[in-house]
């Protein structure tokens, strides 16, 4: 029996209209009345609608009874693709979701990074924690809570990081310097050490970048460096400061 004949049947056995049954349904009662006289044939996801409304298989709805156990086998076919192109679908989305998500996560820690975002740094992975110094800031400045400057993070004074952090007045140390362990921005520990400690070499080169950076008549910094790219606008530089000091 073909399909027309069965929609047909199935429906007036269970007393509906072609009217009630597409209202039922969600489609007009054209459509219905299309399908009674083999002029269209409904979509896979109605047949699952008509199969659950009058309680038949749905290998049944499709193909009739005459040939099931072939028939069978084909509609369990379009079942599993079905069910796989869904299971695709969803795992394209959440693999999407992922994706971004860490795309977004690696933006929000490049832009903690570049402005010197000490909370982001934190928690950022890919940054190594180093020991790096400065020049310690007189007692005034000091006692004020925050204050700021650059540390040398290696002693070819080729990296350098401005770190903002709080350590209190000097205890009573000669010639005090400042040691801060930091990742990034971030300043786990820092501490008065005696200038004894420090390679010479690295404080020559925190001296060099005081001087490019705080002493108002020096206009050293326009050798290599444009306006755009002065110390004061720099959270993070890298190149040798001794190549910027006019000798």
């Amino acid at each position: 029996m073909s399909f027309q004949y069965d929609i047909k049947k199935l429906r007036l056995d269970n007393n509906m209209t072609q009217k009630e049954l597409a209202d039922i349904i969600h489609v007009s009662r054209q459509t219905v009345s299309a399908w009674e006289n083999g002029k269209n044939y409904p979509s896979l996801d109605v047949l699952r609608e008509l199969s659950s409304l009058f309680e038949i298989s749905f290998e049944k709805i499709i193909f009739g009874e005459e040939t099931a156990s072939k028939q069978k086998t084909i509609a369990e076919t379009i079942n599993k693709d079905l069910t796989l192109k869904e299971k695709y679908k969803k795992s394209t989305i959440m693999l999407s979701t992922i994706l971004l998500l860490a795309l977004l996560w690696i933006i929000v820690l490049t832009i903690g990074y570049k402005k010197g975002i000490d909370k982001i740094d934190r928690f950022n992975p890919f940054l190594q924690y180093k020991v790096s110094y400065t020049k310690a800031p007189n007692d005034k400045i000091a006692s004020n809570g925050i204050w700021t400057s650059w540390f040398s993070d290696n002693e070819m004074g080729t990296q350098w990081s401005k770190l903002s952090l709080s350590t209190g007045i000097n205890p009573g140390i000669n010639d005090p310097y400042i040691m801060a362990y930091h990742k990034g921005s971030y300043v786990k520990v820092a501490r008065f050490v005696p200038g004894s400690a420090v390679n010479k070499i690295t404080k020559s080169n925190i001296a060099a970048i005081n001087k490019l950076t705080y002493y108002k008549n020096s206009d050293n910094l326009n050798l290599n460096l444009s306006a755009k790219d002065n110390l004061n606008n720099k959270i993070h530089f890298n190149q040798a400061i001794q190549e910027l000091v006019i000798k």
